[in-house]
């Protein structure tokens, strides 16, 4: 791993290396369960006093955690997220201070000191919300020495045990107004696959605004997800056009701290990122990682996450946690990919959502040209890149409704016996089929609400939707939108039932006139697909989940 570097932020750290950086800071422990030695994660109940340029003093002001600190041996306090607290716009500025982040920071122990005892001397002090330590996750994806192989088998392939991609790019190929950040090892910034479609990105490893990948798997991911396409070169992206946001958070043995992680999701969560890529998983929860997961979630982005690559039910984080569509792998047979070419296999559990290929996939490898990967990091890619596909076929898509689609449009029972129908810990709700989900994103874009003056208002649909077997039309006032922690909620909702096989044309009236003056919004809910009624739906990124009750079948 190249040293850690002064200047992870913008600002505050300037004047010091403001990520535990400093000389005596014992190196990265690569191992499941690891966690930083050198420092632990503190929150605050308000913000602590900052200097003049930004840093924070290790004298505080307030008596009680000063002590606690010199009894944690504290060497330095720092922002825990500089990168994203960089450049605040007024939003996420809000945002931030709803999920804690403004008031949370690194505090980094003198050599020797002992993070466990630092945790338990900071967690009584009043005022101190919680300390936890900075768990150590890793890369899903691992590389075979095997021969290449003949084609993205992922994309299409004769057996059909691939997403579809052909049959879905007829009716989309991304645009580049949908950003996917990539947070991983980084990305080739001088690939042919990537050309022109980059963004600034930022390297939180190293603390600098060069996210060059160092080791290949960020630059497989990369291109699985959105390489460039359609230009008689190297390989396809699944998302032909859509922008990439590189993000360095592994380092180059594919290793890297929690903390890392969340910088990276509110920084590309603050810049626009309409999905976000997790390949990666550590066995240790944390605070800081759910807070920030829940604030890009927030601000509307769909987030992927690997299973990982154990083969078996082993819980990794963030794929645990409820704001990310956990994705495992299939092989060529669409099989559990079990084992992965060089070993290992697609973890299952619970919480898994989709499968996806990730055996033997090509994409973009470090240097130019192309190499084979294996690994549910790949399988996560190909979710990352159907989900900007869909985003920018219908940009109403919100947050819950994309992963919803994600979900109802795959294929069950692709697995052959051990893929059982419905949800099953091993498969999910199937294997990702890229053209049954854009047919049903088309469908939720063509919602239509007709309506002469003084007359009822007929609700529609002008395309049926291939993954609904009836759907309830949503009526709401606008007005009653209000803002909540899980994203924009809606108010009081009618549902309008239509049990019809055929709804787009026989939608069912509304009965009542909207008050003169007063605007309506309509949405719709699929039912008999896949966790149909686990949302609400959405209309221009307005998510929310149903309350007990609404629109009851």
């Amino acid at each position: 791993m190249r040293p850690f570097r002064v200047g992870l932020g913008l600002l505050a750290w300037i004047a010091g290396c403001a990520a535990p950086c400093a000389a005596g800071v014992p190196p990265m422990e690569r191992a499941p369960g690891a966690v930083a030695r050198g420092w632990i994660v503190l929150r605050t109940a308000a913000p602590l006093p900052a200097a003049a340029d930004g840093s924070i003093p290790l004298r505080t002001g307030d008596a009680a955690l000063d002590a606690a600190l010199a009894r944690a041996r504290a060497a330095s306090i720092a922002r825990a997220l500089p990168g994203a607290l960089a450049a605040p716009d007024r939003d996420g500025a809000e945002r931030r201070a709803r999920y804690g982040l403004d008031r949370t920071y690194l505090v980094r122990l003198a050599p020797g000191a002992a993070w466990r005892e630092a945790i338990a001397a900071l967690s009584s002090v009043p005022g101190v919300e919680w300390a936890e330590p900075d768990p150590v996750g890793r890369g899903a994806g691992t590389t075979p020495d095997d021969p290449r192989l003949p084609d993205q088998w992922g994309l299409s392939q004769e057996a059909d045990n691939d997403i579809d991609a052909p049959e879905a790019w007829d009716l989309a190929r991304g645009s580049a107004s949908t950003v996917i950040a990539v947070l991983d090892t980084g990305v080739d910034l001088f690939h042919p696959d990537f050309a022109g479609k980059l963004l600034p990105g930022y390297d939180f490893v190293h603390g600098d605004a060069d996210p060059q990948d160092d080791s290949g798997h960020g630059s497989s991911v990369a291109s699985i997800a959105a390489a460039r396409t359609g230009n008689a070169a190297s390989v396809a992206g699944v998302c032909w056009h859509c922008a990439i946001l590189p993000l360095k958070v592994l380092d180059e043995n594919v290793f890297g701290y929690y903390s890392w992680w969340a910088d990276g999701l509110v920084y590309a969560a603050d810049r626009g990122a309409a999905v976000i890529n997790m390949s990666m998983g550590g066995t240790g929860s944390s605070t800081l990682l759910r807070d920030a997961l829940r604030y890009a979630a927030d601000r509307g982005a769909v987030i992927t996450a690997a299973m990982m690559n154990d083969g078996d039910a082993t819980l990794y984080y963030p794929a645990l946690y409820d704001e990310t569509v956990a994705v495992g792998a299939t092989n060529e047979l669409d099989e559990r990919a079990l084992p992965f070419c060089i070993g290992g296999g697609s973890n299952y559990g619970p919480h898994i959502d989709v499968v996806a290929p990730g055996d033997y996939i090509i994409g973009a490898r470090l240097g130019g040209g192309e190499s084979y990967w294996c690994g549910t990091s790949q399988a996560t890619a190909f979710v990352s890149g159907l989900a900007a596909l869909a985003l920018s076929a219908n940009a109403g898509l919100g947050r819950e409704e994309s992963r919803h689609l994600l979900r109802a449009g795959a294929e069950d029972q692709a697995g052959g016996l051990e893929d059982t129908p419905g949800f099953d810990f091993l498969y999910g709700w199937g294997r990702l089929n890229a053209h049954r989900t854009l047919l049903a994103a088309h469908s939720a874009a063509s919602l239509r609400a007709s309506s002469a003056a003084g007359t009822p208002t007929r609700v529609f649909l002008a395309e049926k939707s291939p993954v609904a077997v009836s759907y309830d039309m949503i009526r709401g006032d606008v007005a009653q939108l209000a803002e909540a922690a899980s994203g924009v909620a809606l108010g009081a909702v009618t549902c309008l039932l239509d049990d019809a096989a055929e709804p787009d044309l026989l939608g069912r009236e509304d009965a009542a006139v909207p008050p003169a003056g007063r605007a309506f919004f309509y949405l719709v809910r699929p039912n008999g697909a896949p966790g149909a009624g686990e949302y609400g739906g959405s209309a221009r990124h307005r998510d929310r989940r149903p309350a007990a009750g609404d629109c009851a079948r």
